[in-house]
């Protein structure tokens, strides 16, 4: 087949699009605000002068006036008449002339905002194009559609409809409809603080697109998809750190992915659709991702806003499912300790926050090791993994992970983890059998915040930067023999048998 002179990695559109982000900018706000403030207060000295000479011109003219005042306070209290003078002018003047993101310093805030707005939208526009190629990029988009189509298809849980994703992001494809827009909602009222947040998540995710355009330079709506759940993450991270409203931090979310041509409404919906999103373990760990990375840019990691470059990449793989063979897999059960008491205590609003906090971490972690959620158990989450050391790792990601958020938590979340490996049945998308059973009852020998693996698990990961302490044997309910156990080190502190 002929050379159409269009390919994915043309060098042109990259070469705009790196280019892009170097374009200098300028400082005129800050000049302006300079030589508004001069000429306002060369005006108010000749005002503030004039009004002098007049009074001591009456005051000369009235000897009875002079007399009384004296000679001695004569120059004092002209002195004294111009400089009152002169603020009162001054501070009116500037107060009418300059506007209010002049006078508390916004200014540059919005002219950033608008410089990199313009940016990435220079070096997101398509470039001009030959007829060969135009065709050559319809024929990529319809390639590209039904991939998307078929890889949202394919994902663990409910997925959201194409056009979901379509509403999240920008169209690609002009043929397709987008669905109804909602009302556009009110502006909100940003804070400076907000306003500080706000200029950092959109600096925070230039730095991280200039990596991705390298090697993506055209983002098709799955991949802006998966950028809309990692800012949506990056944005909470930011928000909790700034105690920002949740109106706030919805408007900055709102407002960084406006870059990509995400419109206001499609991204409220997006917002609005959250709750939906968050239960599908592949997008809790994208979201999770860009919550990490936000942490750790706050933290003073400099590198951290190119990881949305990994995030992406992970975000591309199609994970095979981890129950749909035949092989030895690993079962993982977690747990939540004292969650009945915890409920009776702290009410079920409180309680079920901690549910949240238990299923968010969980399934970050399931998307980092590959692990798929088969069932949630109410308590725990039950998940199964292809690779058993991917279960170990994962297990040990969920207890740092609880540890940590548990310094600042009002209540603190206790969880325990049990491991097993084997070769379960598989139906209907559950697991069966004594490997699962095994898996269990190691869950409910565990402590709080233990990982228990069987002796399976441990011969398996020999060889691998994991290290076990045995725990004797336990008699389990169902197994004739008792079963030895072993705990999976977490903390530095533990020492490794």
């Amino acid at each position: 087949m002929p050379d159409d002179g269009f390919d994915d990695d043309d060098e042109k559109p990259k070469k705009r699009r790196k280019a892009a982000p170097a374009a200098k900018t300028t400082r005129r706000p800050t000049g302006n605000v300079f030589a508004k403030l001069g000429m306002l207060a060369l005006i108010a000295f000749i005002v503030a002068g004039m009004l002098t000479w007049v009074i001591a011109f009456s005051i000369e003219e009235l000897p009875a006036i002079k007399g009384f005042i004296g000679r001695k306070n004569y120059s004092d209290i002209l002195f004294l008449v111009f400089l009152i003078a002169f603020v009162l002018v001054l501070s009116t003047s500037a107060w009418a002339f300059l506007s209010k993101e002049e006078l508390t310093g916004q200014v540059h805030v919005k002219q950033f905002q608008k410089q990199e707005k313009k940016l990435w939208s220079d070096a997101l526009a398509p470039p001009k194009l030959t007829p060969a190629q135009q065709a050559a990029l319809e024929r990529q988009k319809q390639r590209r559609l039904e991939e998307e189509q078929r890889l949202l298809a394919d994902q663990d849980g409910e997925a959201p409809s194409l056009d979901d994703v379509l509403a999240a992001s920008l169209d690609l494809n002009p043929t397709v409809t987008a669905p109804p827009m909602a009302q556009p909602a009110a502006k909100t009222n940003m804070t400076p603080q907000g306003e500080k947040q706000k200029a950092q998540l959109m600096g925070f995710m230039s730095r991280g697109l200039e990596g991705v355009m390298q090697k993506r330079p055209k983002l098709d709506t799955f991949n802006k998809f998966g950028v809309n759940l990692y800012m949506v993450g990056a944005a909470d991270a930011l928000g909790q750190a700034g105690n920002l409203s949740d109106a706030e931090a919805d408007a900055i979310f709102v407002d960084s992915v406006a870059v990509l041509g995400t419109k206001p409404d499609q991204a409220r919906q997006f917002l609005d659709k959250m709750n939906e999103y968050m239960s599908n373990p592949k997008y809790m760990g994208m979201i999770e991702q860009g919550r990490e990375a936000m942490t750790a840019q706050m933290s003073g990691d400099g590198s951290a806003a190119r990881k949305l470059e990994r995030a992406l990449d992970s975000w591309n793989v199609r994970k095979d499912d981890a129950g749909s063979g035949s092989s030895t897999i690993a079962v993982m059960f977690t747990d939540i300790v004292g969650s009945t008491n915890m409920t009776q205590t702290h009410g079920d609003a409180e309680a079920q926050e901690v549910v949240r906090r238990h299923n968010r971490i969980v399934r970050a972690a399931l998307t980092s090791y590959n692990g798929r959620e088969v069932k949630h158990t109410g308590d725990g989450i039950m998940a199964s993994f292809a690779n058993v050391a991917n279960a170990v790792e994962a297990g040990i990601f969920i207890q740092r992970k609880v540890n940590g958020e548990n310094t600042n938590a009002k209540i603190p979340l206790g969880l325990k983890i049990g491991i097993n490996a084997g070769e379960p049945i598989v139906e209907d998308d559950d697991l069966f059998g004594t490997t699962v059973q095994l898996s269990a009852r190691i869950c409910d020998k565990a402590s709080n915040y233990q990982i228990l693996v069987s002796e399976t698990v441990k011969g398996i990961c020999q060889g691998k930067a994991l290290s076990f302490i045995a725990r004797g044997t336990r008699e389990m309910k169902g197994f004739k023999e008792p079963i030895p156990l072993y705990e999976a080190v977490w903390q530095q502190n533990q020492a490794a048998a």
